[in-house]
């Protein structure tokens, strides 16, 4: 059965033909779109199904597709037959990025005392211990944050978050209907986290745990302890995040007429430091405006 499988799909993907498969316009300014259309000719009565996709999106036989690349980026269309796949085309949208520019500030100082704030302003009862200083640093594309914090509560347990996030730009929602509101603003985007990690570790002093009924009743405080610990990391993290927007979009940082377009980490000699690239925006034609 598997060879008879292997022969139908290769005599499938055999009888595909692309007819065409182009991209209109294929260079794009920062924030554009381009087109993706695509023909394939597949033939009718074939044993084997076969699936189309471009980049891992499903697509049928033709259509089109509208793309939004923030840099120079290839797309395959790809066609499936059970356990074979081959690529039929690429094609390639180019974006300009010739006139952007890169602004780069190292928030690490800034950016303690933000948590700090967090931290000794909460009413839940946790402080930073004696010894310990919220760590914040960047390692890579990431911001690693590490909180070694302590319960005020008689026997109450040691807290230690530890976690990291990655820096984005994504478009701003637009508000109801009204989308042209803040053309001439050129803020369309803002900084957002990308894959945030966390770990909570929760530990209670040594003699909590004598107390009769600590080892049923401990280890359900510490599940619910360890969940608060992740909220709280989520909060701090988007804390983060929305200091540096709030930075960025200040009229003596942000270049007059452009909006963020991408962001991340890096580190260097100096330390870790952020970066924010921005491009022009060409203002969108109003409907009813000529």
């Amino acid at each position: 059965m598997p060879r008879q499988l292997d022969l139908q799909a290769r005599t499938a993907l055999e009888q595909i033909t692309l007819e065409t498969f182009t991209v209109d316009p294929s260079r794009i300014d920062p924030f554009g779109r381009s087109t993706l259309s695509w023909a394939v000719s597949i033939p009718e009565g074939s044993e084997m199904p076969v699936n189309l996709e471009i980049d891992g999106t499903p697509v049928g036989a033709s259509g089109e597709l509208l793309v939004a690349p923030e840099s120079t980026r290839s797309y395959q269309l790809r066609v499936s037959a059970w356990n074979y796949s081959q690529v039929l085309g690429t094609v390639t949208v180019d974006v300009d990025l010739a006139r952007c520019i890169a602004l780069s500030e190292d928030p690490i100082f800034q950016l303690t005392a933000v948590i700090k704030y967090r931290v000794d302003t909460d009413k839940s009862n946790v402080v930073f211990r004696t010894t310990s200083e919220p760590i914040l640093s960047i390692q890579g594309n990431q911001m690693i944050v590490r909180l070694h914090l302590s319960s005020t509560d008689i026997g109450g347990p040691d807290i230690d978050i530890d976690a990291s996030f990655e820096l984005g730009v994504a478009p701003i929602p637009p508000y109801g209907p009204a989308q042209n509101i803040i053309v001439s603003e050129h803020n369309f985007h803002r900084l957002v986290y990308l894959n945030p990690s966390t770990n909570v570790d929760v530990s209670f002093p040594w003699y909590v745990w004598l107390v009769p009924g600590a080892m049923l009743i401990l280890p359900i405080v510490r599940s619910g302890i360890e969940s608060q610990g992740h909220a709280k990391a989520t909060e701090i993290i988007k804390g983060i995040v929305d200091c540096l927007n709030d930075w960025f979009k200040q009229s003596f940082v942000q270049p007059p007429g452009m909006d963020k377009h991408d962001a991340g980490f890096y580190v260097n000699p100096q330390g870790g430091r952020f970066w924010v690239t921005f491009c022009p925006v060409v203002k969108p034609e109003i409907e009813g405006q000529g």
